[in-house]
């Protein structure tokens, strides 16, 4: 996906929610690395494009 069709960002911790969202299409954008006093963690920057169904009923 180019950047530019990015059109949801959404920043996620942990694994089980990122892969919850790539589940529904998303892609990882960035994986950081945090670290806060002595923990360390991933944050996920994820991104989506826009939904895009077909607009029923109509002709063209």
């Amino acid at each position: 996906m180019a950047i530019e069709d990015v059109k949801q960002l959404r920043t996620v911790n942990g694994v089980t929610q990122a892969q919850s969202l790539l589940d529904k299409g998303w892609v990882i954008l960035a994986v950081c690395v945090c670290q806060d006093g002595s923990s360390q963690y991933a944050e996920y920057h994820m991104g989506k494009s826009a939904d895009l169904s077909p607009q029923i009923g109509v002709l063209r």
